[in-house]
């Protein structure tokens, strides 16, 4: 099942800003979202060449848990997946489970949340984003700062549901090929790079504090 690509503001800013750097190849198609995702084949091409884009355009799920019976000789009475589904800032999560039920059309399937967070999106008008975007142009003049969505799990659901604007800003530079790392085989982050990360870090905090 292909989920309805779409394109929410927050990711539309965030390929807006990739437009400029992306190229000839990608960068039209990046400058209009909105078109490009009516374009199956491109679709399927930024899924191929950048799977982690392509997941901003659209709501994903992946089984990544099975379980049946616990002995090889033993037929189960009943079987599990459990489904990691990652949802667009917008996606009302009620209609999202009603779309899944559609998707199986099984009755003798039960569909049950073991765990979800509030979608949310902080504006990029605020004291923290101008601080960050201040510094990073402090050290990296030639560098945009542009707003993005993850498509990972994060803890500042927490801080959002108390109406605190949260960024995931991580000012380290990753080494080309370094990021397909990340949850899997020799994770590693530069050791020079923690150190001048956290010295930003330390500045933009005095940057939004400073009288």
């Amino acid at each position: 099942h292909r989920f309805t690509p779409r394109i929410v503001p927050a990711v539309d800013a965030h390929f807006k800003g990739l437009a400029p750097l992306a190229g000839d190849d990608w960068g039209p198609h990046f400058a209009d979202m909105a078109a490009t995702i009516q374009d199956v084949d491109l679709l399927m091409r930024l899924q191929d060449e950048d799977p982690i884009s392509a997941a901003l355009t659209r709501n994903t799920c992946s089984i990544t848990m099975l379980q049946g019976s616990s002995k090889i000789n033993v037929v189960p009475p009943a079987a599990a997946a459990q489904i990691d589904c990652r949802l667009l800032p917008d996606q009302d999560p009620e209609a999202f489970l009603a779309e899944l039920d559609r998707v199986f059309d099984d009755s003798t399937i039960a569909v049950r949340t073991l765990m979800g967070f509030t979608p949310a999106i902080s504006s990029t008008k605020s004291a923290a984003y101008r601080a960050i975007q201040t510094v990073i142009a402090r050290h990296y003049p030639d560098a945009p700062v542009v707003p993005s969505v993850s498509t990972g799990f994060t803890d500042s659901h927490f801080f959002r549901d108390l109406g605190i604007a949260s960024y995931g800003f991580n000012p380290a530079i990753e080494p080309k090929g370094d990021g397909v790392r990340t949850h899997g085989n020799d994770e590693r982050i530069p050791v020079e790079q923690i150190r001048a990360a956290t010295r930003i870090m330390i500045e933009t905090v005095l940057e939004m504090v400073k009288p």
